[in-house]
């Protein structure tokens, strides 16, 4: 079963605005999202910060009706806590995480995603670029992460490379998921609207 969540928790305040609501080429951000994932998704949940985004999104996406939107468990606390959310809401195993400011991700960047986790006994797969930096918000987790997950939070930590260290990960070469990289790319000022 291919679970994705969608993390859209937070204002950019780089932006001044939440980032998946933001009009891009027409139409809102985390409608491409949507679009590239909807037909290999068994469920896709949508994880967002509190019940006035909620109300934001429920007009965004009328016509995406399967899509299951929930609310941070904590609100505000950052993309761990997001992960966490949607871990704790998905009816399999493990499941794929991507941000709504992802416009550019492609299927088959998620199906290769997917393929790796089935080949492998990881806890994790997560994307690695050739410096050594991570994309900790574009990998595939387990559901068994959650109490680690909780631990962080009690402990004070709210970074996802925090999670990673405690994990059993699959890396796998960004080239070898998407050889353009174009899945990965990130859409964070109002000039990169414009791309």
């Amino acid at each position: 079963m291919k679970s994705i969540i969608i993390l859209c928790g937070g204002r950019s305040k780089r932006m001044g605005k939440d980032k998946g609501s933001l009009i891009f080429k027409g139409k809102p951000m985390v409608s491409y999202l949507v679009d590239a994932i909807k037909e290999i998704a068994d469920e896709i949940i949508l994880v967002l910060r509190d019940g006035e985004q909620v109300e934001e999104y429920k007009l965004i996406l009328k016509d995406y009706e399967f899509i299951k939107i929930v609310t941070d468990k904590n609100k505000d606390q950052g993309p761990l806590v997001g992960i966490l959310t949607g871990l704790l809401n998905i009816t399999s195993e493990y499941a794929q995480i991507l941000p709504c400011d992802s416009p550019f991700i492609s299927k088959n960047f998620v199906l290769k995603m997917f393929k790796y986790m089935e080949m492998n006994d990881f806890d994790a797969v997560v994307p690695l670029w050739d410096d050594g930096h991570i994309e900790p918000l574009h990998s595939i987790y387990k559901k068994k992460a959650v109490p680690i997950i909780e631990n962080l939070i009690i402990d004070g930590k709210r970074d996802v490379n925090s999670l990673i260290t405690h994990l059993n990960v699959k890396s796998v070469n960004v080239e070898e998921l998407d050889k353009s990289k174009i899945s990965f790319l990130n859409i964070n000022t109002i000039k990169d609207l414009e791309i």
